[in-house]
């Protein structure tokens, strides 16, 4: 395996090629940097400064020019009402009725031409049109005021400016300016009003018809039509804004704004307006100007300042490089005086100082540290080869590995054995040397099989290298072409604060995996076959018996026995019948799944567990598959033909029998049963199990230590005091099982069964009963309940793991019936029993629990 390695990207190398190696160069590019990010920063805040003082300063000047518009606007609407209200008071009330006299009077004051361009109209007190006067030849003026804004004139007697009314020419418009006519004694009689035409010249289009600079522009609008009636930018005239709600700026100038905005007019471009209000006739005037215009004094100046900043950096640069040329002067001669030092090997001296300041006291300091750098160097040196002697003394392979799982240091024997594996495994030796990375090289090396929760190599140095794990120890095949190898890896941390890392110790466990393996074959598989022996199968039969038990699923015990096997075996000799036992257990596996097991009892006896059966017709089939299997006939190398068969015998789990004694019994009762009736023949146990419980009393020996029920320990409700009559009794149970757990370990898992669940059920009812009376320390008796079952529960967990000497059913069993049952029965219980007592019973002591 190579090491690891970390290449450089592009853009790293790229930045290390061009990155300055001189210190001068660094600091002054630095402190440029900073300068010109001051000037920089100095620069947009004074932008941003000076745009918003523009902003400001523009708009106040807009503001000054918009307020002389809208004077003048507000002086014209004054003069021409004021006209109106002179020349109405001239007339004379009985004239008001006569159209020919009304309409001479009009035609008598011809100064209203030069006022009202659009002519002139009277009307009588009921609304009706009297006499009008057009001073234009095309001129339209009957409809030039809304018969609302006249009934306002004549009913409330207000001076009315007229809503803006079109013609059917373009930009053809004109409004009407009305106001009452009265009678000495002060009553409307008629009203007078003038018309100005906006398509031809007047005193609106004079005062709106000038730019505001160069781009910027005036706007009259009328508010209630949202107009554009009077403006310098012609392409606009006549324009209707944007409806409520589409422009919120223009719906607040409608509203009656008044002040400066910069926003975005209704063609999408972005404009600097101010707006005042004309509350005479409803209308407002505005002036716009683009930010181009605005800030185009910051524009002009942009190219003179960034050429200023640009001399001015490059004097900062020369100024700042020379003076640090100066002042680094001797440091850079010390420094070409080591350089030549190493250049020409020579072991380092003391540095001369030229001058006593800062790098002066620097040069010093590095001269004395010379001088320590020295001795610990040979202190080091002495305890390196100290160090290496004693792991090159150590016949296992030893390395040590930093954090990242780098090998930093090896002993002569790991060298040994990577140039071994190397030339084995035809790889380079450096993938298992110092400086790579012995995580990559574990990438193989991983547990037995047989172990399916061992951790991975990686995994468990890994976990030792990040002190999740104290010590890591792993036993793994390490097999090539010419030889099978086992190896065992210890990895433990380095000892020390400031070291981070681990040692992986390798050894050589080959030979005692090979006797473990050969001691293991000889004990518990038959040598002849290489199938699981008697006491393997007994084994596999008590774990399968005991697994379905818990899943109450079923297991099938196949008793085969060879039918014209010993004529064979004594007439052709062992040889032949060895070789036919081999070929029968072959045929045997042929037929069974992965799960299944197929053992050699001895002789020409052989069984097959079945484990997960839904049904006794799958178990049948696979016996009748069997059978078949070995009814075909069976040729030697030498040509001869054998014959044989079998009879098979089925027993199942739980129907038949829940041991493996009763098990095997009636297997092999249903084998001779087989034989009896003609042999090739499968036939399944027939006799009927009776009930569990009953047979576990009746078989189990009978303990000499039992609990004895007494009246005096009833608490008074019948349900609770029946329950633990019961446990009682299966307490009892229990104990006549414990003595044969060993030799019955299904009786005494029965019956441990038997009393957890009772146990589990009695306290679901204790609690639901105490509940409904109120009993006030429920809780705390509800997690007593827990803490016994969980206590329980591992218990019974730590005597299953244990081995026969360990004998720790007597723990399991002493807490059962002391604690579980007797104890927290006859003790804690004791606490709700004056819940269900009479007032009699209250006053009698309950006895001490002495029923063992």
């Amino acid at each position: 395996m190579l090491a690891l390695q970390h290449p450089l990207t592009p853009a790293c190398m790229f930045l290390q090629r061009f990155q300055p190696q001189s210190l001068k160069t660094r600091v002054t590019l630095l402190t440029l940097f900073i300068v010109v990010l001051s000037f920089l920063s100095l620069a947009a805040y004074m932008k941003g400064l000076l745009r918003d003082e523009l902003l400001l300063f523009t708009g106040e000047q807009q503001r000054s020019a918009l307020n002389l518009l809208t004077t003048e606007v507000n002086h014209g609407l004054q003069d021409r009402l004021g006209t109106l209200k002179t020349v109405a008071s001239r007339v004379m009330p009985t004239q008001v009725g006569d159209k020919a006299a009304m309409k001479a009077f009009l035609l008598e004051r011809p100064f209203l031409a030069g006022l009202f361009n659009g002519g002139a109209m009277i009307w009588n007190r009921q609304g009706v049109l009297q006499a009008d006067v057009q001073f234009l030849k095309d001129g339209f003026v009957a409809n030039t005021l809304d018969p609302q804004e006249l009934a306002a004139v004549l009913k409330d007697g207000e001076a009315v400016i007229g809503r803006i009314h079109f013609h059917s020419r373009p930009n053809a418009a004109a409004f009407a300016m009305a106001v009452p006519i009265r009678n000495p004694q002060g009553d409307v009689i008629g009203a007078l009003a003038g018309a100005i035409r906006l398509d031809q010249p007047n005193f609106l289009s004079q005062l709106a018809s000038h730019r505001y600079g160069k781009t910027g522009n005036f706007f009259l609008l009328d508010a209630r039509q949202r107009l554009i009636f009077a403006t310098s930018d012609k392409p606009r005239l006549m324009e209707v804004l944007p409806a409520a709600g589409v422009s919120p700026w223009i719906d607040r100038f409608v509203q009656g704004f008044e002040g400066t905005a910069r926003v975005v007019n209704p063609h999408g471009v972005e404009v600097l307006v101010s707006i005042q209000q004309i509350p005479l006739a409803h209308w407002y005037a505005s002036v716009t100007l683009t930010p181009d215009e605005t800030f185009a004094l910051i524009d002009a100046i942009k190219p003179r300042g960034r050429l200023a900043a640009l001399v001015l950096a490059l004097l900062c640069l020369t100024l700042i490089w020379l003076m640090l040329r100066r002042q680094l002067a001797p440091m850079t001669a010390a420094i070409n005086t080591l350089d030549g030092f190493v250049r020409q090997n020579q072991p380092p001296q003391a540095l001369p100082v030229l001058r006593q300041d800062e790098i002066g006291q620097l040069v010093g300091g590095f001269n004395r540290l010379l001088d320590t750098l020295a001795q610990q160097q040979k202190v080091l040196r002495d305890s390196e080869v100290f160090k290496q002697a004693v792991l090159n003394s150590v016949t296992a392979e030893i390395a040590v590995l930093n954090q990242d799982g780098v090998i930093l240091a090896v002993n002569d024997a790991w060298q040994r054995y990577s140039q071994e594996c190397s030339a084995e495994l035809g790889q380079s030796a450096s993938s298992t040397g110092v400086g790579a990375n012995f995580l990559a090289a574990c990438q193989g090396a991983e547990a037995d099989p047989a172990t399916a929760d061992a951790m991975s190599a990686n995994d468990g140095i890994r976990a030792v290298l990040d002190s999740r794990l104290p010590r890591f120890y792993l036993e793994y095949p390490c097999h090539s072409g010419q030889q099978q190898r086992w190896l065992s890896m210890s990895v433990t941390p380095l000892q020390g604060e400031a070291l981070q890392g681990a040692v992986v110790s390798l050894e050589d466990i080959s030979e005692r995996i090979q006797m473990e393996n050969q001691v293991r074959d000889l004990a518990f598989y038959d040598p002849l076959t290489h199938l699981p022996n008697r006491r393997l199968a007994l084994e596999r039969l008590t774990q399968q018996l005991v697994r379905a038990r818990r899943a109450t699923t079923c297991l099938a015990l196949l008793f085969i026995d060879l039918d014209k096997f010993k004529p064979i075996n004594d007439e052709l000799g062992h040889e032949v019948g060895d070789w036919l036992l081999q070929s029968v257990a072959q045929r045997i596996q042929s037929c069974l799944r992965q799960s299944d097991t197929a053992a050699r009892m001895g002789g020409d006896e052989f069984v097959v567990l079945l484990p997960d059966l839904q049904t006794s017709e799958a178990a049948m089939a696979v016996a009748e598959k069997i059978r078949s299997a070995l009814a075909q006939d069976v040729v030697t190398a030498q040509g001869i033909v054998l014959s044989i068969s079998s009879s098979i015998g089925v027993a199942l789990y739980p129907d038949h029998g829940d041991t493996d004694k009763d098990l095997l019994r009636l297997g092999d009762e249903a084998m001779y049963r087989a034989k009896k009736s003609g042999r090739n023949a499968v036939r399944l146990c027939v006799s009927a199990m009776p009930a569990r419980a009953p047979e576990v009393r009746a078989t189990a020996p009978k303990s000499y230590v039992h609990l004895r029920w007494k009246a005096a320990f009833a608490s008074g409700n019948p349900v609770i005091d029946q329950e633990h009559e019961t446990l009682f009794e299966l307490a009892n149970a229990l104990l006549d099982q414990a003595a044969l757990r060993r030799q019955q370990p299904a009786a005494f898992e029965a019956a441990f069964e038997a009393l957890l669940t009772h146990v589990a059920a009695h306290f679901a009812h204790e609690e639901a009963i105490l509940l409904a009376h109120g009993f006030a320390n429920l809780a705390d008796h509800a997690l007593q309940h827990q803490a016994l079952l969980a206590r329980a529960h591992a218990l019974h967990l730590s005597a299953r793991a244990a081995d026969a000497e360990d004998a720790p059913e007597g723990e399991l069993v002493g807490f059962l019936v002391t604690e579980l049952v007797a104890g927290h029965m006859l003790h804690t219980d004791r606490a709700f029993s004056n819940l269900f007592a009479t007032a009699d019973d209250q006053a009698t002591a309950a006895p001490k629990f002495s029923g063992i």
